[in-house]
């Protein structure tokens, strides 16, 4: 699940915090619309049908396949709307909306949707669409509502039905968050999961129900809590907590504790002839 969530940072990437406005000139040509103040290099915005300066809003608004490039990220959208902020004495961008079939792409990763918001005051992102998707070569995350980046507190949110699907795997939750470390080297590090409400992981042989999954990268441990049952074939193993060792291979469930007003057992159907949890047949 690690590379999809870097798909909702592109907007970030692409539009910069901390941006000042630049003229910007004829909509056909590439023209460095905005300068970013980092070392990332100046965003290139262009568009078919022209770009307005509407100085008394404080707004440029691209037109028509309208697309915004740094570097090796481009936005595209029907529309691009860039709010400024000019109170200062220097023009800054406080708020980029993309409007109408938006794709946002990396040499990685695309994200799609109908509409991106990026309020730079808030430092979130905000990526809505009746086919809200983030693609890479090997995973595809979908959900109904909504992508969420909050770029200060270095955390992704995928909400309504969200789904991860890789090759033999797929991850399923009401609300699916990544959360971020940043390396020395300014390197965003994906350092946990959440997998929050109806959460169903499937994989070639099994699939683990539970409330909550938290997966912890570095350690390579997966939990599941609340109601946890894993079936294999017509074989059930049901507790309050499961925890999955993914660098060992070895997984455990637990039964809710009589301090939480359970009785700490665990409940287990063994079906003669199906495969076990283990892997091997079971016998009559």
């Amino acid at each position: 699940m690690k590379r999809w969530l870097h798909g909702a940072l592109c907007v970030a990437l692409v539009l910069g915090c901390g941006t000042r406005v630049a003229p910007m000139m004829a909509a056909t040509e590439s023209t460095p619309a905005v300068d970013a103040v980092n070392a990332t290099g100046p965003v290139q915005i262009d568009a078919e049908q022209g770009i307005e300066w509407r100085r008394d809003e404080k707004v440029y608004i691209a037109r028509g396949n309208a697309t915004a490039t740094r570097g090796n990220i481009s936005l595209h959208s029907d529309t691009l709307i860039a709010h400024y902020d000019d109170s200062s004495g220097s023009s800054r961008v406080t708020r980029v909306v993309a409007d109408g079939d938006v794709k946002i792409a990396t040499p990685t990763q695309t994200v799609y949707g109908d509409r991106a918001d990026y309020d730079l005051n808030q430092a979130v992102v905000v990526i809505t669409g009746r086919n809200l998707k983030a693609m890479t070569p090997t995973q595809t995350l979908t959900a109904t509502d909504r992508f969420e980046y909050w770029t200060k507190r270095e955390v992704v949110v995928a909400r309504g039905n969200a789904i991860v699907i890789e090759p033999e795997k797929r991850v399923r939750a009401d609300v699916l968050t990544g959360y971020f470390d940043t390396t020395p080297e300014g390197k965003r590090d994906l350092r946990q999961v959440e997998a929050t409400g109806n959460v169903v992981i499937t994989d070639k042989a099994e699939v683990a129900r539970g409330q909550k999954a938290i997966y912890d990268l570095k350690r390579g441990l997966a939990t599941l809590t609340g109601g946890v049952k894993i079936t294999r074939g017509q074989n059930q193993l049901n507790g309050e907590y499961a925890e999955v060792n993914l660098n060992t291979g070895v997984s455990r469930i637990l039964g809710k504790p009589k301090v939480k007003g359970g009785d700490g057992r665990v409940h287990t159907l063994i079906v003669p002839g199906e495969t076990d949890l283990g892997g091997k047949k079971t016998t009559p």
